[in-house]
């Protein structure tokens, strides 16, 4: 089982990956079949900063598994 720490990571991973992905396939499409032109900014603006977050995150996974600290 992972250490509370390592499963908090892993676990905003996987719900900030699957909010982007949400953003990307429904949000920014419904925003821009209704012509909200701030809606869609917003959306891309949003995805833009989960992506850098995401990426921190992916990055500290990766790094304590090369090291064999991810328990």
């Amino acid at each position: 089982m992972l250490r509370d720490c390592n499963y908090n990571k892993v676990k905003l991973l996987h719900d900030l990956s699957k909010i982007t992905s949400y953003i990307r396939r429904h949000a920014k499409k419904d925003a821009e079949q209704e012509g909200h032109v701030l809606c869609t900014s917003m959306y891309e603006e949003l995805e833009a900063d989960l992506e850098k977050h995401i990426e921190k995150l992916r990055l500290a996974v990766e790094g304590l598994s090369k090291e064999s600290k991810f328990h």
